[in-house]
């Protein structure tokens, strides 16, 4: 719907389920949060980045939310929305945009995402949205860069 009925300058309303992330990693208290988005996925990560980035509302210092579509002009989704809360938060949000869908390739292979997504370290959670193939690859990759499962949230 959002690529082939709206027209530019169409507004729509978007309500997010019950959806909430829950860690259950023992590295507490989380003061860095990586998201690892695709598509879509990336709307929930734009309101868990505006929730949490305030300064005094939570422990996270830093966030990053790396963006995979398949094409550039999916960027359209949200990429005014995601640059507003960059321009909020210069010295604690990091985006990186990717134009790869994965479908053929891991994401090891993208050099772009192993300097965006860092190693794991006790304290960062790593958050996964998107479609169902590509939260496969990306929790897979997260375990390669020495995440535990219980340090990774998964929003389907």
């Amino acid at each position: 719907v959002l690529k082939e009925e709206l027209q530019v300058g169409d507004e729509i309303a978007m309500k997010l389920g019950d959806v909430g992330l829950t860690y259950r990693g023992q590295f507490l208290p989380v003061k860095e949060m990586v998201f690892i988005t695709a598509g879509d996925g990336v709307i929930p990560a734009i309101d868990q980045v505006r929730t949490v980035l305030p300064e005094g509302v939570s422990s996270v210092q830093l966030a990053s939310v790396l963006w995979c579509c398949k094409d550039t002009k999916d960027f359209d989704i949200a990429d005014k929305e995601l640059e507003t809360e960059y321009k909020k938060y210069p010295s604690k949000l990091a985006v990186t945009c990717v134009d790869d869908d994965f479908q053929g390739s891991d994401m090891k292979d993208n050099e772009d995402i192993v300097e965006s997504v860092p190693d794991f370290l006790p304290g960062i959670m790593a958050i996964v949205a998107g479609p169902r193939s590509f939260r496969a690859k990306a929790k897979k990759y997260l375990s390669t860069r020495g995440y535990p499962s219980d340090t990774i949230c998964v929003m389907e």
